[in-house]
């Protein structure tokens, strides 16, 4: 490879963190600080392609008074793909305050290139409300969404945020849903089924009757739950770059198998 000018690329994403044209704080939210956040990168130009090539993607997050995260990872031309998620755990998590985050990359002939950083900012502060847990309206009444449910679970879930009384004209509201090989939403998480819905702005109505949304695409985030599975939800309010409310966490169960047949419902 020829020696070029270093490259430098958008900052990294963080699932389930708002991007910093919504939150230029990059406020984690509580729930991700208790079981690490997931750094999206995706793939970068020119990867290695000869046999004898390879890139070294080197993630970093750096915070006053917290051992530095460096996550170095080597990658020869199989192992390229559309993106890269790297996890940063809870251990690294644990301090108030902000940090940066960004990555470098070094190609097979040395050229070093590296993004620009993220901005991250960490608050264990108790959150001072507890809100009503959302609703499944669909779900029958063992809390179920099954082959039986209507609408059809292909065409989404639909979940129903109650009434945000308290809360201000302009606040913003953060929907995550999250999907479990479990009945319970406990175990690994299904991360491919990840979804966040952001409100960037409630209205009066909302604040006074709650909103509803859905979630889909369904083969995304819904058809990765098959048989005795779970989803969850849970909602946070945010004024500004401030967390002032955070829900109890819904559980619906998602079975689409029906007695006697071998696969599962729906497309």
């Amino acid at each position: 490879m020829v020696v070029n000018k270093p490259l430098i690329y958008d900052p990294p994403k963080v699932i389930g963190v708002p991007d910093a044209d919504v939150d230029p704080e990059g406020h984690i939210p509580p729930p991700l600080l208790l079981t690490g956040i997931e750094v999206v990168v995706p793939l970068w130009p020119e990867p290695a392609k000869d046999p004898v090539e390879e890139d070294t993607l080197t993630v970093w997050f750096v915070q006053t008074e917290q051992t530095q995260v460096r996550i170095p990872n080597t990658y020869k031309p199989e192992d390229m793909r559309p993106e890269f998620i790297i996890r940063i755990g809870p251990e690294y998590l644990k301090n108030n305050g902000a940090g940066e985050l960004w990555y470098e990359l070094v190609n097979s002939a040395g050229n070093p290139s590296e993004s620009y950083k993220r901005r991250l900012t960490i608050d264990h502060t108790p959150v001072p409300v507890d809100l009503k847990e959302a609703v499944f309206p669909h779900a029958n009444l063992w809390g179920y969404l099954n082959c039986a449910t209507n609408p059809p679970l292909w065409e989404g879930v639909k979940v129903e945020i109650p009434a945000l009384q308290g809360f201000k004209v302009g606040d913003r509201c953060e929907v995550l849903w999250r999907g479990y090989s479990t009945l319970n939403g406990s175990g690994p998480e299904i991360d491919s089924a990840r979804k966040s819905v952001i409100r960037l702005s409630l209205s009066d109505q909302d604040i006074r009757e709650g909103y509803s949304l859905v979630i889909e695409p369904y083969g995304t985030h819904v058809k990765p739950m098959v048989d005795n599975d779970s989803a969850t939800v849970i909602y946070q309010v945010f004024r500004g770059t401030k967390l002032v409310g955070s829900s109890k966490v819904a559980l619906v169960k998602i079975d689409r198998i029906i007695s006697g047949d071998d696969l599962p419902c729906g497309p």
